[in-house]
């Protein structure tokens, strides 16, 4: 039973690559920043982010974002992409950053 239990935490530990842990902590962090500007009430709102947020992750390169988060026109792309990709069912974006 003991070797079932190391295995299992050898397989998590090579399926976790640092950039996997990486997106998935990334994607967290702006689906629960986004939802908290949704607003309790607004469930459509809430299912975009959580439905799009990967997707709207790559098309808006997100980690170039990352790698350059300190030249602030990198961060201008970066939120000007990521936010206006988060749409709802007639294509217009939840969110809209001011820049």
């Amino acid at each position: 039973m003991r070797f079932i239990g190391v295995a299992i935490i050898s397989l998590l530990q090579i399926a976790c690559s640092d950039a996997t842990v990486e997106e998935f902590t990334f994607r967290k962090v702006l689906e629960h920043d986004l939802i908290n500007l949704c607003g309790d009430d607004d469930e459509a709102c809430i299912h975009a982010v959580e439905s799009q947020v990967k997707g709207c992750m790559e098309k808006s390169d997100w980690r170039k974002y990352v790698e350059s988060q300190d030249d602030p026109d990198e961060l201008k792309r970066f939120t000007k992409e990521f936010y206006g990709c988060v749409v709802d069912a007639n294509g217009h974006p939840y969110f809209v950053p001011n820049l």
